[in-house]
């Protein structure tokens, strides 16, 4: 060290060197400096380092802008952060230079002063800042998107910048467009880039609709709206329809609004999205475990497909082991959108799964048996032979969900085996020692599924559910369980459905004894797996299921066994929710309470109901908790608190309305052409024939939500979370029918009108007529008595839906609202008000 500094001193005394040595060192220094230099400019923008948003510029004309520039950049700043990508600067942070030169130029290397040069040198030469954020506002007289942001981004990295404009109805709308541009131009270059399910664009132009509608359709999700939710994930992977992590998504809402055949065919349509042909995945999937086959060798050679698909393939084998739920839906043509979705799963599944039916189909017929089968299903009656039909296309699904299952599990030891997992798991534990920062959930994500949770669905829960499938089969002279049959979905003989609770915790403990030999000693790791221990409760909860099932009374035998599974399940439970996961407490806190058909009947107990009370405190159950899955009763409640709501949003609409000193005409036809949308979507949500059709639920929101601008822009309350959340009716008897009586008075006559309807729209031909004639304003006591009477129409509605008023109070309503005519109208010119 001593004769390292010694020759450094040399260079800047002088002594012993001559002048190539000291050029020559000086060159290499300046090339040190500068890679270091290139490097933590690279480092800060592939972070990111903090993006300084700027205050935004008001450009508009004085006096336009409503709401202040401040207001704006501080919404924009708290949208950048809640995205958990980028953590924008509070202040103005200063642009490094664009050239290196300028930052080693003016540093003086004084021999007697290097202690303070040198660290100088170093902070000019390591940036801060690796993005700047600008705007201008603007207004145009262009309607109905009148305003507008200029914004650009800049990169301090190697120099340029992108600009574009967005316009929108009103500033909350033009700064969201801003958010998702501004996003959507930095995450191909960056490390969230990197991450599920942006992996696919790194490096290319994203689209910012696209990251708009994930983004929106995430949101709606998380607050219950699953409705909303499906309509932005169909206009996202409209957008990327090779994201096998937005079709997951979507599969996983479409599974909690209990549209299983729906969830099915999407996951059955993704699972090729890896680059495989279906015909590649079918014959991999069948492979024998005694056959050498490079295709299981496939993810080796492609590490990054088997992550972009493992949770589609997950849920995929879930909603095919849920097989009493999904085939109930397939004979009663029920969990599905389109009554078409079958008609095209039907060829996908047989010759997917045609192996799986070999056993079960006539000697002969093997290779057409499940298809004729399925085919028939969509048109068979309640007869002997339907019921024998769906009990063996329930054990066809079965055994198809052992298989996928079998397959996960396989291709997750090649992963552990390949190191796969080991990137991501580095970066983790270096965070542990690294000092605390801003939490970003996208850096080191750990696996979606693990292996314990692998272990326990493909060695208990799925041959539970098997042996639960097989207990309801019976055909004489051919078993429907053979080790020696030709089909590869067999791995062990099925669990017992009659397995005490002491010996299917037995069989959980060794299916999870089998893991990483750490976890077997130290409680910390083995604690962390959250998902196994889910699982775990989930195979307590169908053996409860079973058991009320399998015997006709219960004994006391059977009831003690059941508050065993009962006891288990519950201290599962409690393990799960004590992992350290953030989004597990807020996220999985749904699906627990309200939606997993496992935990259908174990929810009815009291003790998880002191299990919820504890885990979410503050989140009271309701009195009578809504089914597992969405049943045509929790729709028709749902329709009704919707309409509800919808009632009293534009009763308040046509209030403010009425208090607006003059009246546009053009205003005035528009209000009635909403109007007539809001009637129509209504009569469709309140037919009951149509209980599938989400999309009449999206619309009548849509439609109620444009109808309210900008007369009311913030609707709170509406639309209602799918949830009641403790305000849920218990008479849906009385629900439906209100629901058939609403639907009665909208209903069309033979001319496909009702009289309401019939007045909407005269009253807009009234009004196209006289604007036509030269008629710009309305007379203020003419539109006032049209307000007072919608708004009495809406108000009485909601009233007889909560029950406090009579039908009759809203048909009289309903008779009351004038009909425009052109008597009222003047004739030319512009009236003068009170005339």
């Amino acid at each position: 060290m001593a004769q390292i500094f010694g020759g450094l001193g040399r260079v800047f005394d002088g002594g012993g060197l001559v002048l190539g040595q000291r050029l020559g060192f000086w060159f290499a220094a300046l090339v040190v400096l500068y890679l270091y230099w290139r490097a933590t400019r690279a480092m800060v923008a592939y972070k990111p380092g903090p993006v300084d948003v700027q205050e935004l510029i008001d450009a508009t004309p004085p006096g336009t802008l409503d709401v202040p520039a401040e207001d704006l950049t501080a919404e924009l700043r708290q949208q950048l952060s809640d995205s958990s990508i980028y953590a924008p600067t509070t202040l103005p942070a200063e642009a490094p230079p664009t050239s290196f030169l300028e930052l080693v130029g003016d540093v003086e290397l004084d021999p007697k002063k290097l202690g303070t040069a040198i660290p100088r040198l170093l902070s000019r030469l390591r940036p801060k800042l690796g993005y700047r954020v600008g705007g201008v506002l603007r207004i145009r007289e262009q309607r109905p998107d009148r305003l507008g942001v200029t914004v650009t981004v800049t990169a301090f990295v190697f120099g340029g910048s992108s600009s574009t404009t967005l316009w929108g109805k009103e500033w909350g709308e033009v700064i969201r467009k801003t958010g998702c541009w501004v996003i959507s131009a930095l995450l191909p270059v960056t490390r969230a880039g990197r991450q599920p399910p942006w992996r696919q664009w790194w490096g290319r132009e994203l689209n910012p609709e696209l990251y708009e509608a994930y983004q929106s359709a995430n949101e709606l999700s998380r607050a219950g709206r699953y409705h909303e939710a499906l309509s932005r994930y169909f206009d996202a992977i409209a957008l990327d329809p090779k994201n096998p992590y937005l079709r997951g998504e979507l599969a996983e809402v479409q599974e909690k609004m209990g549209l299983h055949i729906d969830a099915l065919e999407t996951c059955q349509r993704g699972l090729t999205l890896n680059g495989q042909t279906a015909k590649q995945y079918n014959r991999r999937l069948w492979l024998s475990p005694r056959k050498a086959d490079w295709q299981r060798l496939r993810y080796l050679r492609h590490p990054r497909l088997y992550r972009d698909v493992l949770g589609l393939r997950y849920r995929n084998a879930i909603i095919l082991g849920m097989s009493e739920e999904t085939t109930q839906q397939w004979f009663q043509r029920k969990g599905s959108q389109d009554d078409m979705t079958r008609h095209r799963l039907v060829p996908l599944l047989a010759d997917r799964y045609q192996q799986a039916a070999i056993t079960l189909a006539p000697p002969g017929e093997e290779e057409a048996w499940l298809a004729r089968t399925l085919e028939q299903s969509l048109y068979g009656g309640r007869s002997k032979s339907a019921a024998a039909a769906k009990n063996l296309v329930r054990l066809v699904f079965q055994r198809a969900a052992i298989q996928e299952t079998n397959r996960l599990a396989a291709d997750d030891r090649w992963a552990r085996l390949a190191g796969l997992y080991w990137p991501a798991r580095l970066r983790s534990y270096f965070r542990l020692i690294s000092p605390f920062s801003h939490v970003q959930g996208v850096r080191g994500p750990r696996q979606a599924v693990t292996r314990g949770a692998f272990r326990i669905n493909l060695e208990v829960w799925a041959p539970l559910r098997l042996a639960w499938a097989i207990e309801r089969i019976q055909l004489p002279g051919r078993p429907v369980y053979d080790p020696q049959a030709r089909y590869a979905w067999r791995t062990g003989p099925p669990v017992p459905t009659h397995v005490t609770p002491s010996e299917l915790e037995a069989r959980i403990n060794r299916a999870r004894s089998r893991l990483v030999l750490f976890r077997r000693y130290f409680p910390r790791f083995r604690r962390g797996d959250w998902l196994t221990r889910y699982n775990s409760a989930c195979v307590h909860a169908v053996a409860m299921k079973i058991n009320k099932v399998s015997e006709a009374q219960i004994d006391e035998h059977t009831e003690r066994s059941m508050g065993e599974h009962t006891q288990h399940a519950v201290e599962e439970l409690e393990c799960a929710v004590l992992v350290p996961r953030g989004d597990a407490a807020a996220v999985e806190r749904t699906w627990i309470v309200h939606e997993d058909p496992d935990l259908a009947l174990l929810r009815e107990t009291a003790l998880f109901t002191r299990f919820v009370l504890t885990a979410y405190p503050g989140q009271e159950l309701p009195a009578h908790p809504p089914p597992s899955s969405w049943s045509e009763a929790q729709m028709r409640e749902y329709d009704y608190r919707l309409l509800e709501e919808a009632a009293k949003v534009m009763e308040r609409v046509w209030i403010l309305r009425g208090q607006e000193p003059s009246f546009d005409i053009r205003d005035a036809t528009e209000w009635l052409r909403a109007e007539s949308r809001i009637w129509n979507e209504m009569r469709k949500v309140t037919d009951s024939r149509r209980l599938g059709h989400w999309e009449y639920r999206v619309e009548l929101i849509r439609s109620v939500r444009a109808g309210s601008q900008p007369t009311l822009p913030a609707t709170l309350g509406f639309p209602p979370s799918m949830f009641p959340d403790g305000t849920g009716r218990s008479d849906r008897q009385k629900i439906c029918s209100r629901l058939r009586r609403l639907q009665s008075d909208l209903k069309k006559d033979v001319r496909g009108e009702t009289a309401h309807y019939s007045y909407i729209q005269e009253g807009q031909d009234v009004f196209s007529r006289a604007t036509a004639g030269g008629v710009t304003w309305l007379d203020p006591s003419t539109v006032h008595s049209l307000c007072n009477a919608y708004s009495a129409v809406w108000q009485t509605l909601a009233e007889w839906l909560e029950q406090d008023r009579a039908e009759s109070h809203f048909v009289d309503a309903l008779d009351r609202v004038p009909k425009p005519s052109a008597d009222g109208l003047p004739r030319e010119g512009v009236p003068r008000y009170g005339s």
